[in-house]
């Protein structure tokens, strides 16, 4: 017997490649003989330490082996025995036995839990999801202790073999959402999934629609708020976001803010989020086709002649300055980050009005519209809406208000075609459903369980 285990380590060795963490330790007490091996870089040294002394204490005591801490999964496939050793688990195999017994030992390098920068909330909870999937769904648990909370555990990637964990309430779930994910899951083609995004395009496909199909969140207070609305909450290993399945325009326009305010508030604060998430969209390339048409209107806004190519490369310059601002703020180390605000002075303030870069009005309009951008919940929703104004602020600048009229339909129907999972994107407005009107504008969430 001891010759076959023999056989299977060296059948391990032989598919592993030679790694420094990659441990193989052979333990003998009273004639038992047993192999270990496991990933140093992802086990506990005090789990290991306890299975070897459970392994110690029953062996030299003639009693059946025991392992500690307990967690042990018996897997008769040594390719499924390898998958989970290269996760963190440690592999016993026994003289005794042809199983690889998987021992639950892993301790993942992670950061410290914080609140997430993206979705600050002044009242509410304060913490975040990092990238550790246990820990994240621990998070959730913590708040919905529930015995109909499933979560269910899927590895995904012919060389990545990623964790993917999704959640749901039994009883409240959408099934036709939930039976929808499952079989996209199961009939996936293989791929490499890394991040939560990429598990997005594997299940659903790539699209040149911009806005995104699913919303994503770091913030486990939203994630159990929409669990026990009925949503389903999908999480990936190595990944500090969930995604909620599914999503509406509109779903993605809330923020925690709403949660933690009186109804009037809440009411308040959100009618004022709509109105600026419309100007980032609008505002601008309506202005376009007033200047370009000479057309005051009732706002009497100061109209000049004009030199159409001049006025059009001034508007995108400075909202393309605008974007690059943001994303070296991403990128910029925090110790070198004050000097990019010398240089958001340098290319929007005075001097570049005064060199002709662009006019006081350009600059007035661009940062009314990137505040709107600044205002919108769903980062990904930000983005998609800056490039449809820039695509309409074009044809506003080309064709005028017929223009501008043309884009602002198109943009539309984009927005009516685009289904996600099961809801149009514009649900509860189109189609319209005056009870989930109703808990858009009172802060509730909508009940995707409901039939429409």
């Amino acid at each position: 017997m001891k010759a076959s285990m023999d056989r299977r380590c060296q059948e391990m060795k032989a598919q592993l490649a030679s790694s420094f963490d990659v441990v193989y330790r052979s333990i003998t007490i009273e004639g038992k003989h047993a192999y270990l091996i496991f990933l140093s870089s992802l086990s506990d040294p005090s789990l290991l330490s306890d299975l070897v002394e459970g392994f110690v204490i029953t062996a030299s005591n003639g009693l059946a082996i025991t392992f500690y801490p307990g967690a042990v999964t018996t897997v008769y496939d040594r390719q499924e025995a390898l998958v989970n050793m290269l996760s963190g688990q440690c592999l016993v195999l026994l003289e005794e036995s042809e199983a690889y017994y998987c021992i639950e030992t892993r301790s993942y390098p992670s950061r410290q839990n914080g609140e997430p920068s993206v979705e600050k909330s002044v009242r509410g909870a304060h913490d975040g999801f990092v990238e550790n999937i246990i820990f994240n769904v621990g998070l959730i648990r913590r708040r919905i202790r529930d015995p109909q909370l499933c979560v269910k555990i899927a590895k995904k990637g012919s060389k990545t073999k990623t964790d993917i964990a999704y959640l749901y309430l039994e009883k409240l779930v959408d099934v036709d959402v939930l039976e929808d994910f499952e079989h996209r899951l199961r009939d996936m083609q293989e791929c490499e999934i890394i991040n939560e995004r990429n598990l997005c395009e594997a299940l659903y496909g790539k699209t040149w629609n911009p806005y995104p199909h699913v919303r994503y969140s770091e913030r486990p207070d939203i994630c159990a708020i929409h669990l026990l609305q009925g949503y389903v909450i999908v999480l990936c290993d190595n990944s500090p976001s969930a995604m909620i399945l599914p999503t509406t325009f509109f779903e993605q326009t809330k923020q925690m803010e709403e949660y933690t305010q009186t109804t009037l508030v809440a009411l308040f604060t959100r009618m004022l989020r709509l109105i600026g998430i419309a100007f980032s969209l609008y505002l601008l390339p309506l202005w376009i086709a007033l200047v370009v048409d000479q057309n005051p209107t009732m706002l009497q806004l100061p109209m000049h002649d004009i030199r159409l190519y001049e006025f059009g490369f001034q508007i995108i310059f400075a909202d393309v300055v605008v974007e690059w601002l943001r994303q070296s703020l991403i990128h910029t180390p925090t110790v070198l980050s004050g000097i990019m605000s010398f240089v958001a002075v340098f290319v929007l303030g005075d001097m570049a009005v005064e060199l002709g870069a662009y006019t006081k009005e350009i600059l007035i309009m661009i940062a009314l519209c990137n505040i709107g951008n600044l205002l919108t919940p769903s980062y990904e929703l930000s983005l998609a809406n800056k490039l449809f104004r820039i695509l309409i602020g074009l044809c506003a600048l080309y064709f005028g208000t017929s223009g501008f009229c043309f884009a602002v339909l198109v943009h539309i129907s984009i927005l009516l075609s685009t289904k996600t999972i099961k809801y149009p994107y514009l649900y509860p407005f189109i189609p319209f459903s005056w009870k989930e009107f109703k808990r858009i504008w009172l802060g509730d969430p909508i009940r995707i369980h409901k039939k429409l």
